[in-house]
């Protein structure tokens, strides 16, 4: 049987501290938190199911811990880089 599908939602302020687990939902909870996303046009998805397992044993609001720096420093410069991309999309239709 296959495990029910996770979402984790990360929120990274620099000047805050470490990145924190925001949102987390597992089976239909995740199928709506994803939905959400869609409609609000809210911040990218990365799907990595290994990283979501991890992140979901930490409590809300809590922060990543030492074992998670690397994983999610990789993923954060991969979500910049993907709200990069899409703002400078978005300027070139409004030029």
């Amino acid at each position: 049987m296959n495990e029910p599908k996770k979402v984790v939602g990360l929120k990274y302020e620099p000047e805050e501290g470490l990145p924190q687990v925001v949102v987390k939902g597992s089976g239909p909870a995740a199928e709506e938190i994803l939905r959400r996303r869609d409609a609000s046009g809210g911040p990218p998805v990365v799907q990595d199911s290994a990283l979501a397992a991890q992140l979901y044993r930490l409590p809300m609001d809590a922060t990543i811990g030492p074992e998670l720096f690397e994983l999610v420093a990789a993923l954060l410069a991969h979500v910049f880089s993907l709200e990069q991309r899409n703002e400078e999309r978005s300027e070139e239709w409004t030029h």
